[in-house]
Order: C-alpha cells, then structure tokens, then sequence
C-alpha cells in the first residue's frame, strides 16, 4: 500500500510525499557550441537518462531511446550499468526529495519538452544533472530544481506486474546497442567523472546542512541567553524584542518570536526555556 500525503503548489501543481517509494534518476546532457550557416553560435543538446522508481521490492526504470522495465531489486543490483545508474542517481538525488513528486496540471516547465521527451508528461521529480561540454570536454553539474519527468503516473507502479523474461532480454540488446558510454567505450573513465562530481555534490549538502544546524544551535543558545538578560532590571519586552532582532538568524526569526512576544507572562525561567528548547 504507498501511504501518501500532498500539498498544494499554487494553481497548476501539486506536491505528493510518498513515504515508501523512492524517486531518483541521472539525467546527463551532452552539449556542443557551434556557429551555425548564418555565422550565429549556435548550441546543439543531446539529452540521455535514467529515471528509477523504487516501491518495495519492485523497481521501475525508463532509460531514453531505450524504453521501460519493471525488475525486481535483486535483479537490479546482477545489471552492471542499470546497478550502477540507480546508486549514481542515489547521490545526484538530495535526500530530502527522495520521497516527493510533483504533479502538473498541464505540460509542465520549460525543461519539459519534445527535445526530451517525445510526449506530454507531468509527473516530475527532483535531481540534480550531469552536463557535458563536447567542445572543452569538461563536465559539470547542475541543481536547478524538478527537471525530470516520469512517463508513466507513479501510483500506478504498486498494481504494474514485473517484465517476462523475454522482453528484459529485449530491453538489454537495446541498451547495449544505444547508451553512448557502451558504444563509444568511455563507461568505465565516464563513472569515474560522474563519481567524482557524485561525491562533491554530496559534500557540500553535508557541509549546508552543517551549517544550518550550528546555526540553528547558536540561535537558541542566543535565545537562552537573552532569557537571562530579560531578568536583569530594566529590560522589559519591547527591549527585549529589539535585541532579539540582532541576535537571531532571519531564516530561524520566527520560530521564537512567539515566545518572546510572550516572555513577560511566562511564570519561570524554567518554563521559558523548555519552550525555546523544544521549539
């Protein structure tokens, strides 16, 4: 059973948290600057991707030009490059929108369109992209939000049965036969450059996410020290209220403003301070 709750985003979108299912994907684009016949530069973009849904033991994958399959996990991990797509896509995926999709009530953003997909989708999820220059060969990435698309409707997964045996092994000759990394046999130094920028990309959400929490650490411990300062003769509220402003981060401003408003009814310090500790 998927457990699910949504939210909605503005009048043409609407955000679903699925607990258990998982939404990641590499999508990589190979780009190349060129000057066209009227002497303009001109940019040509070839788009490849690895979209995984994963629901329990069932993992749906759509892989572009090559099609779709539904193979269960223990298949996945025997696939070397299916394997190695569906960790990658585990790194590029920030973990906090592991378990979201959004859902468009129309064709959605200006990234979905017919030069990567060849039909209208409206199921987005979020990671971040690999892109290639041809020209320099440098490869970057990128995080600008839900770029990616599913074709089918992810509910759906739960009641959709596993491939047979045959049509894998068709989906296979068509993998080998059209995935650039296979054909041009750059797969092994390729993983090497997505790995690398893989783990630099988790770093620095590790490094944000440290960031934020000390942070958040050093506003209460502000917050608590203006509780002691507001025993001090002479201090009232609106007092209080002015030098909370300088102490406390704009992001965290309002998760203790109540309490602040409130300081001069509070019974104790005690009481005070299990607040802002708990808040």
């Amino acid at each position: 059973m998927i457990n699910y709750i949504t939210k909605t985003l503005g009048k043409h979108a609407i955000q679903h948290k699925i607990s258990n299912v998982e939404f990641t994907g590499v999508n990589n684009s190979l780009v190349y600057n060129f000057t066209n016949s009227l002497g303009y530069r001109d940019t040509r973009t070839t788009w490849w991707y690895h979209f995984f849904i994963r629901y329990g033991d069932k993992v749906y994958i759509e892989v572009r030009d090559v099609g779709e399959i539904i193979i269960s996990f223990a298949d996945l991990q025997k696939h070397k490059y299916l394997k190695y797509y569906y960790d990658l896509s585990l790194m590029l995926t920030n973990e906090k929108y592991k378990n979201k999709v959004i859902q468009y009530h129309k064709y959605g953003s200006e990234y979905n369109s017919k030069q990567i997909y060849s039909e209208p989708r409206v199921w987005s999820f979020n990671t971040a992209y690999i892109e290639t220059c041809m020209n320099t060969n440098e490869t970057t990435l990128k995080d600008i939000g839900d770029i990616c698309y599913y074709k089918i409707n992810p509910y759906d997964l739960m009641n959709m049965e596993y491939n047979s045996q045959q049509e894998l092994e068709i989906f296979n000759r068509n993998y080998i036969a059209t995935l650039p990394e296979i054909i041009n046999n750059v797969f092994d130094k390729r993983c090497i450059v997505y790995n690398n920028i893989a783990i630099d990309y988790q770093v620095s959400i590790m490094e944000k996410e440290l960031y934020e929490l000390s942070t958040y650490f050093e506003d209460k411990k502000n917050i608590l020290n203006l509780v002691v300062l507001s025993d001090k003769v002479g201090i009232n509220g609106d007092i209080i209220r002015v030098i909370y402003n300088f102490m406390v981060s704009p992001k965290e401003n309002k998760r203790y403003l109540g309490i602040i408003d409130k300081i001069e009814s509070y019974k104790s310090r005690l009481e005070i301070n299990t607040q802002i500790l708990e808040a």
